[in-house]
């Protein structure tokens, strides 16, 4: 009897026991089915936010960029607010993910602020009732220039005058400088000097220590036996070119004591012939009379562009005989040689040939040793810290002479090959902007 009751009341306890789990998972069921939108969504959210910082991100590196390129390429209001927002869009297509709006533009003196808004449709969060994240970027960009000494050192020799090639380089020398320069006004830390070159180097007025007013500039460097003037209007008279100084001195700076003798070719009754009168421009902040040398600027002559880079040095130069420079030790400023030419070195040759190294039958030189002449004068510049960009432009220009360009640069990404006059002007303004000092403030 004992066995049968204990064995009953066994079977009621197993049935009580099926029932309540039966009641507790179905219980459970419930629960699980009201809180899994909870852990999906809870779990989910850090996925949504996860995509909610990415467009945050590219948000931040497209108005970025945008801010920046407005800033190198345009100066009215009106012009930045165009091209923040063409390079936003061309940044942050209608395709990436996060509908972007309330792009904002603000021009506060020289800084340019940029702020925009997006909204990104959450996957996971929505089962929260959050719909979607709105995320906001915001930059602000000012272009700041600091102390910066170019020469421009440019061909102007005879073949410049085909297709008006003078003219293009006009046009993109003086979009150089009014990148440099804005509004027309040349900071005091910005300096810009011209140094022209054809078949010699025209030093003018500067050569006999005189301002092209007529005043005082500076101790006179280029000897005067004649006793004669400058003046170009004259061909009695000196026009201004000088010849070079004698090797290696052709390719350095300045020693003490330096001083270079008169262009006066023996050939023709005009002692100056074979003479550029466009003559250098030292280095100067007046916008307006960096403007007007790049208009005078003309074409004749052969090409020597060994004697054009080696007075660039010399505009560069803190010593003798132009002293405009800063101190080579001088951190602060950055100081920078532009050498474009149309066309490969050409000493001439033949017994009535005359050109900055004087007589050819004296020196007899060659292409190739005005070419190496060339080099050894970068390398001197590159080293005493000097940047140098260089430019080969129309197609007419052979391997070797584009091989020296390149060469010469301070690195590969300074040296431009402009085929065409749009290519030239591209170029002048591309190195333009990267001398431009533009930064991110915040």
């Amino acid at each position: 009897m004992e066995n049968k009751h204990s064995w009953k009341k066994t079977l009621l306890n197993n049935k009580s026991l099926g029932r309540f789990l039966r009641d507790t998972t179905a219980a459970t069921a419930v629960a699980f089915a009201l809180v899994l939108p909870v852990v999906v969504g809870a779990g989910g959210m850090s996925v949504d936010l996860a995509m909610a910082q990415m467009v945050k991100k590219r948000l931040s590196h497209a108005i970025d960029a945008a801010a920046l390129a407005a800033a190198a390429s345009a100066s009215t209001e009106s012009d930045i607010t165009a091209k923040v927002n063409q390079f936003f869009y061309q940044n942050y297509p209608s395709s990436k993910v996060g509908a972007t709006y309330d792009l904002t533009v603000s021009i506060i003196g020289d800084d340019i602020a940029v702020s925009v808004k997006a909204d990104y449709d959450t996957s996971f969060s929505r089962l929260l009732g959050i719909d979607e994240i709105t995320v906001a970027a915001n930059t602000r960009v000012t272009r700041e220039i600091l102390g910066l000494e170019v020469a421009m050192v440019v061909d102007v020799t005879g073949s410049m005058s085909s297709n008006n090639n003078i003219g293009t380089l006009k046009v993109a020398a003086k979009n150089f400088l009014d990148t440099l320069c804005k509004d027309s006004t040349c900071s005091s830390l910005v300096k810009i000097g011209i140094v022209p070159f054809s078949a010699a180097v025209n030093v003018g007025p500067y050569g006999l220590g005189k301002n092209p007013n007529g005043t005082t500039y500076d101790t006179a460097f280029v000897n005067n036996p004649y006793g004669t003037s400058f003046n170009q209007s004259q061909s009695s008279k000196w026009w201004g070119c000088v010849l070079a100084r004698s090797t290696p001195q052709d390719t350095e700076n300045y020693g003490a004591g330096w001083m270079w003798d008169m262009y006066r070719n023996p050939y023709n009754s005009n002692k100056n012939r074979g003479c550029n009168k466009s003559y250098i421009l030292p280095l100067t902040s007046s916008y307006g009379t960096i403007k007007s040398k790049i208009d005078s600027l003309y074409a004749s002559g052969n090409t020597l562009s060994n004697l054009g880079m080696v007075w660039g040095y010399r505009i560069l130069s803190p010593e003798a005989p132009f002293r405009e420079g800063s101190l080579w030790t001088d951190k602060t400023v950055k100081k920078v040689a532009l050498l474009m030419t149309d066309g490969d070195n050409n000493i001439g040759g033949g017994s009535y040939s005359y050109s900055g190294y004087g007589p050819w039958n004296t020196l007899k030189l060659t292409d190739h040793d005005l070419d190496e002449k060339l080099a050894a004068t970068c390398e001197n510049m590159k080293n005493d810290g000097i940047t140098v960009y260089t430019i080969t432009f129309t197609s007419g220009i052979n391997s070797s002479t584009k091989a020296y360009f390149r060469n010469c640069a301070s690195d590969e990404s300074k040296y431009y090959d402009a085929p065409e006059q749009q290519d030239l002007i591209d170029s002048f303004v591309a190195i333009s902007r990267e001398l431009s000092n533009i930064h991110i403030k915040e």
